[in-house]
């Protein structure tokens, strides 16, 4: 199976809410970066399972998606949008970038990348400045 149809299925189990097929699709010692330069890792499935449970109770739903991607031996490189509407009714569309490191056919490491700050603006509700309307569109 190609590394982008696992990473698909990851993004359609994230969107559906079912943080069980997520994880399967993970190493059990798993290292994701959330946010590469911002945030320490998250290391190991539990702490992962904890995080994106924290993670859905703000959203009411995803809508993440990916825009292209490349892949090298063991490694998938994307570009896409997370998206989501909170249940304040805030919607967010972030663009962001990730770097995806596989064992077999699980993802064993993974590094996002995105802007923090304008995350969180995004999340109070403040609207998206037009260059990264164009990127989300």
């Amino acid at each position: 199976m190609s590394r982008i149809a696992i990473f698909e299925q990851l993004v359609q189990w994230w969107n559906a809410g079912e943080i069980d097929g997520v994880l399967d699709l993970m190493t059990d010692d798993v290292r994701w970066h959330v946010a590469a330069g911002a945030f320490g890792p998250i290391s190991g499935k539990p702490a992962v399972r904890s995080f994106l449970a924290q993670l859905r109770t703000d959203m009411a739903e995803t809508q993440w998606r990916i825009l292209r991607h490349a892949e090298a031996p063991g490694l998938l490189f994307v570009e896409g949008v997370d998206g989501y509407r909170m249940h304040s009714g805030v919607t967010v569309e972030m663009p962001y970038a990730a770097v995806i490191e596989f064992d077999g056919d699980c993802i064993a490491a993974w590094r996002d990348y995105l802007d923090t700050r304008r995350m969180e603006k995004l999340r109070e509700g403040k609207p998206a400045p037009d260059h990264v309307r164009a990127l989300v569109a």
